[in-house]
Formats: C-alpha cells, sequence, structure tokens
C-alpha cells in the first residue's frame, strides 16, 4: 500500500487549472514542487524526510572531468 498525499496546483497541468486538488504518491512530493502546495501536510512532511534518507549521494557527488 503505497500513501499519497493531497496537493493543491499552483500552476496549469494539462487540463487541469490552479486550485484544483491531486493526489501525488508520496515519494514523488519533490517532484511536483513548484507547480503544487501541499494540503495534507503530516504525511508530506514524512515524504521529504524520507526522501532524502533514499538517495543520499544524488547530487552530492562532482561530476570528473572528461579526459583526464
Amino acid at each position: 500500500m503505497s500513501d499519497t498525499v493531497k496537493m493543491k496546483l499552483t500552476f496549469p497541468r494539462g487540463k487541469q487549472l490552479p486550485g484544483e486538488t491531486v493526489e501525488v504518491p508520496a515519494d514523488e512530493v519533490h517532484r511536483w514542487k513548484g507547480f503544487a502546495e501541499v494540503v495534507d501536510n503530516k504525511k508530506a512532511d514524512d515524504a521529504a524526510k524520507t526522501a532524502g534518507e533514499k538517495n543520499p549521494t544524488t547530487g552530492s557527488q562532482p561530476q570528473k572531468t572528461a579526459g583526464k
């Protein structure tokens, strides 16, 4: 059973307009940043805490220089 978070759109998305409420999987909340605001704070807080724990190295390691 996956948890979902209710979010209120702040930007149009397809046929959905700002102000509409959508249900988003808890592990996808970070992808909706800037497009929707969380309506149900408890689950979103839990999702935000666990999102950082799942991929702690994402974006934190510098890219290697090509050819060196």
